[in-house]
């Protein structure tokens, strides 16, 4: 694997086009995508949905991020063992540090359910004709209550 881009800033270098840049830009992300899949091929199925690989220190250090103190937890027991692996593709990485950042949580899912008045109008006549089951009429009147406006 080529990790020579890996921590560079920019790729321009000699060549400040455009074209230089995206190509610098997109080599730079398969060498990060194939840092991430050497971590997570050296590591448990059960932690790669909890892993990230961030990014490498200036002092060699790969900082891997861990969605919980759970599986932060066990990749620091791993780390060592995983060092000596990682080292293998290049001079690269020195240490594996790991720093725990919790997924954000998913927004609220909002309602977005729209009655007609023809379905609104069904409910409340159901729940009329729903007299010997009171839990289920009031239920649904609650509905036809909730989507009036």
């Amino acid at each position: 694997m080529d990790f020579a881009h890996i921590g560079k800033r920019s790729g321009t270098g000699d060549d400040p086009s455009a074209a230089a840049q995206l190509k610098f830009l997109l080599q730079s992300a398969q060498a990060w995508r194939q840092l991430d899949q050497a971590v997570k091929q050296h590591l448990p199925a059960n932690l790669h949905p909890h892993i990230r690989t961030a990014c490498i220190d200036p002092d060699g250090s790969l900082v891997l991020l861990a969605a919980n103190s759970t599986a932060a937890a066990r990749l620091k027991m791993l780390a060592p063992a995983l060092l000596p692996q990682l080292q293998a593709y290049g001079g690269l990485i020195r240490a594996v540090r790991v720093k725990t950042v919790p997924k954000p949580s998913a927004p609220p899912k909002q309602n977005t359910l729209k009655l007609s008045p023809a379905a609104l109008e069904a409910l409340a006549d159901g729940a009329d004709r729903l007299q010997h089951h009171p839990g289920l009429a009031a239920a649904l009147r609650r509905l036809v209550g909730k989507y009036q406006k």
